[in-house]
C-alpha cells in the first residue's frame, strides 16, 4: 500500500469517524432532553426512544472500530485493517438479509401498529405511504444486491420522502 493510498484511506476514516461522532452527540443530546421525564410517556414514544439509546451505543462503538482502524492503516498492517473494517461492512447474503429482514419487520410494526406520525398528519393515506415507503426499502434492497438500478429507486424514494414532507403541512392533503 503506497503512501497515498494510506492517506486517502485516513482521510475516509476520519470523516467516517467525525460524522459518527457528530450523530452520537446529537442521539445523546435527544436522550438528554427526553429522559428525565421518561415515566411520563406514553408507550408509543418510549418505544422510539428505546431505538435511539440502542443507536447512541451503535454510534459509539462503530466509532471506536474505526478509529482503531486508523492506526492499522498508519502501521501498514492490512490484515489487521480489513478486519477492523470488514466486519462493520459486510458482503456476506445471510447477515444482509437478517438486517434487512429485521429493519422492514421493525418499520412495518412501527407504521402499521399506530406508532407513526404518518398516522396523524395523513389519516386517511397513512397507510398507503407506510406500504410505499416498505416497498421502497425492499427495493432498495434487491436493487443493491443485483446491481440494478439502485440509483434510480433512491432517487425515487429521496422523491417520494420530499413529496411526503412538504404536503405534510397541507391541510386539506389526506
Amino acid at each position: 500500500m503506497t503512501n497515498d493510498d494510506k492517506n486517502l484511506i485516513l482521510t475516509q476514516v476520519q470523516t467516517d469517524v467525525s460524522l459518527i461522532s457528530f450523530l452520537s452527540v446529537i442521539s445523546v443530546f435527544f436522550i438528554g432532553a427526553l429522559l428525565p421525564k421518561f415515566d411520563a410517556y406514553d408507550l408509543s414514544v418510549k418505544i422510539p426512544i428505546s431505538f435511539l439509546i440502542v443507536s447512541t451505543f451503535a454510534f459509539l462503538f462503530f466509532a471506536l472500530i474505526l478509529s482503531n482502524a486508523s492506526q492499522k492503516i498508519i502501521t501498514g498492517n492490512t490484515e489487521q485493517m480489513k478486519k477492523y473494517t470488514s466486519s462493520v461492512i459486510t458482503n456476506d447474503l445471510y447477515l444482509r438479509i437478517v438486517t434487512f429482514l429485521s429493519a422492514i419487520v421493525g418499520i412495518g410494526f412501527y407504521q402499521f401498529m399506530g406508532f407513526s406520525f404518518l398516522d396523524q398528519h395523513f389519516t386517511k393515506s397513512s397507510k398507503i405511504f407506510s406500504l410505499l415507503i416498505l416497498l421502497f426499502g425492499t427495493g432498495l434492497f434487491i436493487s443493491q444486491i443485483l446491481a440494478f438500478h439502485f440509483t434510480l429507486v433512491s432517487v425515487a424514494f429521496l422523491v417520494f420522502i420530499f413529496v411526503i414532507t412538504c404536503l405534510g403541512p397541507v391541510e386539506n392533503f389526506q
